[in-house]
């Protein structure tokens, strides 16, 4: 069986709650309309308990009879009235002419309750050939115990209630039929929108992500939805644009090399040479193998730090530790280029990240920062411990960064216009792979290139733990990051 559609399953949810709102409101007005009528009843037939009750001790010497009144402009009419006067034993003393030859029931139970000079209201289902309602009334005349009994028949009452249900029963269903009608044009009117969004979004593939869903026009539910709708779309637009420049970058950095060692090695075959010339050949090639090597093994490290594979664990490491086994890792380039790596002094602050990880992040970005920075340039590291997160700046004195390259800068095999223009070894998976290590801790990186030279690149680490009136802690152990991890190949 096809599911019901949400439209359907909306509008049937809401005529379910409305009819059962309908009837129970039905079924109070029926119950209050019953309670009225037989109310009033029973204040008539009391009424005229009463006025027989006031005329019999008015005249006590007069025989007991029931006091007739006839028809017309007296205050209460009797003709549909039963009236009945019996002795606490049982005994019929008077009735009424409307009575006839018939008798109004008196129970023993009735009686007991009379004589305890009890008023009781009882209906009887089959008198005659219809309901009555009574009521007893005891009355003293004199030494005389008497009751007093009147009926009336609640043929019309019943009618009345009757017509009563048959109206609350119409106007439920009118109810019911005009606003189920309504929720459904209603529900069908707002989940228009819904069809069209839902029409355009089977519309858009990878070759058209620029197009976004039409807006209501509306700051409402449907409106936000669609405006989350269109942000995510713009994601996956941005993503897809990553990938198909990654492939570009990636084409373009692999078949440089294979170009280089193709042409190396169709020069050597052209003619027979010297053995040194193939030694210097075989070299070069071997430079270039391993080049493509070293950049394959990237890629790879990048796939496998996105497919979350063998994640660290954070814990609490010191920034002190972080920073000096990461400077450890890039000092031997950097004393091969001559640029100094300078740390400031560093607040013994604790950081919650993967030690490994965070490690090689850093290591990264001072690689980088010593790659463009010239002979005789310095590198500084600084750290600032915020309330919630630590800081640590790594400042370069190299070319700087321009602001078209500062958007695209950590993204796969993107090197700026610095690394083009000049002779710098990379394939611009560093900082990339920095800035997904850093992320898989709950931080970021930031990076300042306001200034005409140089770059200042910020990595932003949560805080383990705070201390109140001072940022020291007991410095921990070394061993929390590992001595020596060499930082990663290839970087911007």
């Amino acid at each position: 069986m096809r599911p019901l559609s949400f439209g359907t399953r909306l509008w049937l949810g809401h005529v379910a709650v409305l009819a059962a709102m309908l009837a129970l409101a039905a079924f109070g007005a029926d119950w209050a309309l019953g309670r009225v009528v037989l109310g009033r009843v029973d204040d008539e037939i009391l009424s005229l308990a009463t006025t027989e009750q006031s005329a019999l001790q008015a005249n006590p010497a007069t025989p007991v009879r029931v006091l007739e009144i006839a028809p017309g402009p007296p205050s209460f009419v009797r003709l549909d009235k039963l009236v009945q006067i019996t002795n606490l034993d049982g005994h019929v003393v008077a009735r009424s002419m409307t009575l006839g030859s018939a008798r109004l029931p008196t129970s023993p139970d009735l009686l007991a309750r009379l004589r305890d000079g009890e008023t009781v209201f009882g209906t009887v289902a089959d008198f005659g050939e219809e309901p009555i309602r009574m009521v007893s009334l005891p009355v003293d005349i004199g030494r005389d115990h008497y009751a007093i009994q009147v009926a009336m028949s609640l043929d019309d009452a019943h009618a009345a209630m009757r017509i009563g249900r048959w109206l609350f029963l119409s106007m439920s269903v009118v109810i019911l039929a005009v606003i189920g009608l309504t929720g459904a044009l209603l529900a069908r009117k707002a989940l228009r929108s819904i069809d069209q969004m839902v029409s355009r979004a089977r519309g858009i593939s990878e070759a058209n992500l620029t197009d976004r869903l039409p807006h209501p026009g509306t700051a409402d539910e449907i409106g936000r939805l669609v405006e989350t709708l269109n942000e995510m779309l713009g994601r996956l637009e941005r993503s897809f644009e990553v990938r198909r420049m990654f492939s570009a970058d990636a084409s373009h950095e692999l078949r440089s090399p294979l170009s280089r060692l193709r042409a190396e090695l169709e020069v050597a075959l052209r003619r027979p040479r010297p053995v040194a010339e193939y030694e210097d050949t075989l070299r070069s090639c071997l430079d270039e193998v391993e080049r493509i090597q070293g950049m394959i093994e990237e890629l790879l490290e990048l796939a496998r730090i996105d497919a979350n594979e063998d994640q660290e664990l954070p814990e609490p490491i010191s920034v002190t530790d972080l920073v000096e086994a990461a400077v450890l890792a890039v000092r031997p380039r950097a004393q091969q280029q001559g640029v100094a790596v300078v740390a400031d002094r560093l607040p013994e602050v604790l950081v919650n990240a993967a030690p490994v990880a965070a490690k090689v992040a850093l290591a990264n970005i001072l690689d980088n920062a010593v790659k463009f920075s010239p002979p005789g340039g310095q590198v500084r590291v600084a750290v600032i411990a915020a309330d919630d997160e630590a800081v640590i700046a790594v400042s370069d004195t190299g070319p700087g960064v321009s602001p078209e390259d500062a958007e695209r800068l950590f993204q796969p095999f993107y090197r700026g216009k610095a690394s083009r223009s000049s002779d710098v070894p990379g394939v611009g998976l560093g900082l990339a792979i920095a800035r997904v290590l850093v992320q898989r801790q709950g931080g970021r990186i930031s990076l300042d290139a306001r200034t005409q030279k140089g770059a200042t690149f910020s990595m932003h680490l949560p805080r383990a733990s705070h201390l109140s009136g001072e940022d020291a802690l007991p410095p921990t152990s070394s061993s929390a990051v590992p001595p020596r991890v060499a930082p990663t190949r290839g970087r911007d």
